[in-house]
């Protein structure tokens, strides 16, 4: 547990390290007093606003990383997770594969630092397939080993080998010393942990020259003199797990002994404790064991390490057990467990668990249940945890597989994606056409319709006008020939006939020949008015309504108001309605299945209402609507400002239309 610790401590100052130099913006000064500010959030949120306003190029993405970066160390995680994203969504405008794996490493190394390891895992595995992609060995190798990483600190061990291997093969070929470095410590710790112990003393021997060769390059003293003490404590961690005690012990001393060792506690309580079970192990002077323990955990308290401290209280339960105070032991590690299970640290509860099983005789029987109970648990969990990185991986390369299969199809999609657009686009246009020429066709029969019922109506107020005309002449010619000659005669006779009242007969002379004159004027005035504009279009709709004929033998009856005062409508008016009536006809004959249908023309409230009355089938009044004949009754009751409704109820559809209607006294 101790070696593990120590090597994460180790890898995380590595990934900080590696984590890449961004570029220097072109607006370096919006972080300029970012260190300054009181209220770092509004100050990181105002120069969000202002790289919203950037061109979408490379310098505008390292200014989000940046940005990105602050947020996650003010623990901002939701916005430094948005600007991740939004970095994806300009990389992948601008089919930067470089950047959009950089997006996947910062959000593996945010996971791994919050110990979500499958997240971290998935993400590294993204990372590097498009950095294996790019052909940068580099950074290829650089998230191999991470990959590793999070595979050792998750206990697979084979897997890490596997990804650890990798990563030094690709970098034998490269200059990097410092990475380089990092992964072969990784590939002598999991050999180590496989028991290899050979193969891994091979790569702890590369560590003092490779240190060296760091130091050479001028590389920071802080990290080398980590990195130094580090080594010892590893390999006297290995030739412990050999049994080998006195050269671990000459290790650990090293280690202890280095004069840099107070600048870094935790590695210094860290060698402490694992010096101390070293001796422990050898059975060494139980005072010195002791002062170990001691001096590491009182470390550990003051800088607050808690598992740290947890692994000193193990090796104390560990030590006093040594010295035979077992009930010590078992109050120490009585208090471990209750940590680890407070903690929900898997490894620390197993730990725990196995030694009071052992020790505590009262409760052994507990302890032992809980024991196996809670190995049998891990072991599933560490199975679950094996086959979810093995899914996450293979899913991965399918993904990636996928992929690759795409790209070989889009340039067979493009051409049918274009060739499909040519067609739609030449069908939309025949199309188009098409529905003009219909457009058009029913323009020229509606004209043609209104054009014979224009014809129609003139023919019959010729007919009307020709019918006035005769029956004038012969009100005339019976006037003058009959009645102004009788009165004729009547005044000469009565002028001849003698009288005695003179004056009286002078009087009815004189209006006889008022009478006569009057007579002739009316006769003349009958000649003079014999063009009359006038028409009988109440007559026409009666006609059209008495013609109508079906199969179902409909008996068509019509009403039209006497009061109605049809030249208030010009002829295009007129048309229109005349259209309209045709129209619900029309419906009644095909649709109705009635035996009786009524039309009535009603003078009300200032309005013609035109209802058509049927006994038929009846209709739906929301589906009716939809059909083409309502939509041209409502296309045409537009011109007339006209409204129209409909309802079927109790055996009987009546179909209502209304229409504005002025007499001529009100018109302006």
């Amino acid at each position: 547990m101790c070696v593990r610790l120590l090597f994460l401590v180790i890898f995380l100052s590595f990934v900080s390290c590696f984590k890449p130099e961004p570029i220097k913006p072109r607006n370096a000064n919006y972080f300029l007093n970012y260190l300054h500010t009181d209220n770092k959030e509004i100050y990181l949120d105002s120069i969000s606003n202002l790289i919203k306003l950037e061109p979408n190029d490379s310098l505008t993405r390292e200014l989000y990383f940046n940005l990105a970066s602050c947020y996650e160390e003010l623990g901002l995680y939701r916005k430094f997770k948005n600007n991740l994203e939004q970095i994806q969504r300009l990389a992948s405008l601008k089919k930067d594969t470089k950047h959009m794996a950089k997006t996947y490493w910062f959000l593996g190394d945010h996971n791994e630092a919050r110990q979500i390891l499958d997240s971290a895992y998935y993400y590294y595995l993204k990372a590097e397939k498009l950095y294996a992609l790019e052909k940068d060995s580099i950074l290829w190798a650089k998230m191999l080993s991470y990959k590793a990483g999070v595979l050792y600190n998750t206990g697979i061990y084979t897997e890490a080998e596997t990804s650890t291997a990798r990563a030094l093969q690709i970098l034998s070929k490269q200059k990097q010393t410092r990475l380089y470095y990092e992964v072969n410590l990784q590939m002598a710790l999991v050999l180590k942990e496989l028991k290899e112990y050979d193969a891994a003393l091979q790569y702890y021997a590369k560590i003092p020259e490779l240190l060296d060769l760091l130091e050479q390059q001028g590389y920071s003293k802080d990290l080398l003199q980590r990195s130094q003490l580090s080594y010892y404590n590893n390999l006297g961690s290995y030739y412990q797990s050999i049994l080998d005690y006195s050269k671990a012990q000459e290790y650990f001393e090293k280690g202890l002994q280095n004069r840099d060792i107070d600048s870094f506690p935790k590695l210094k309580a860290m060698l402490l404790n694992n010096y101390a079970y070293n001796q422990m192990l050898a059975k060494k002077d139980p005072k010195t064991i002791d002062s170990l323990l001691t001096l590491s955990l009182e470390i550990r308290h003051e800088i607050n390490h808690k598992q740290g401290i947890t692994a000193s209280l193990m090796r104390s339960a560990q030590f006093s057990l040594l010295k035979q105070d077992t009930l010590q032991a078992i109050y120490i590690m009585t208090g471990v467990y209750k940590n680890a299970l407070e903690d929900q640290n898997g490894y620390e509860l197993i730990k725990s668990l196995k030694f009071l099983a052992e020790n505590d005789i009262k409760n052994k029987q507990a302890y032992t249940e809980l024991y196996f109970t809670k190995q049998d648990s891990l072991q599933t969990i560490d199975r679950q945890t094996r086959n979810k990185f093995a899914r996450i991986a293979y899913e991965t390369s399918e993904i990636s597989k996928q992929n690759d299969h795409l790209n070989q199809r889009n340039s067979h999609l493009i051409s049918i994606i274009l060739l499909v657009a040519l067609l739609s686009f030449i069908l939309f246009v025949v199309f188009s056409l098409q529905m003009k020429n219909k457009k058009l066709l029913y323009k020229q029969k509606d004209q043609q319709a209104i054009q014979q019922i224009q014809t129609l109506l003139l023919q019959q107020q010729r007919i009307a006008n020709k019918t006035k005309i005769k029956e004038r002449k012969i009100i005339a010619k019976n006037l003058h020939d009959s009645i102004i000659n009788r009165v004729f005669t009547l005044r000469i006779n009565l002028e001849q006939l003698p009288s005695q009242a003179k004056e009286e007969k002078e009087k009815l002379i004189e209006q006889l020949k008022q009478i006569e004159t009057q007579t002739r004027a009316l006769s003349h005035d009958m000649h003079k008015t014999l063009f009359c504009p006038e028409q009988d279009f109440g007559q026409i709709l009666e006609d059209i309504v008495k013609a109508q004929k079906n199969s179902f033998q409909t008996a068509f009856n019509c009403s039209i108001d006497k009061l109605i005062y049809w030249d208030l409508y010009s002829l295009y008016q007129k048309a229109q309605l005349y259209l309209i009536l045709q129209e619900l006809l029309q419906n009644v004959n095909k649709h109705a299945k009635a035996t009786t249908c009524l039309v009535l023309f009603i003078l009300k409230d200032n309005h013609i209402q035109l209802r058509v009355h049927d006994n038929g089938i009846g209709i739906d009044p929301k589906k009716v609507k939809k059909g083409l004949g309502f939509k041209n009754i409502t296309h045409r009751l537009k011109t007339l400002n006209g409204t129209l409704t409909i309802s079927s109820e109790h055996n009987t559809t009546t179909v209502s239309v209304k229409i504005p209607y002025l007499p001529k006294e009100k018109q302006s």
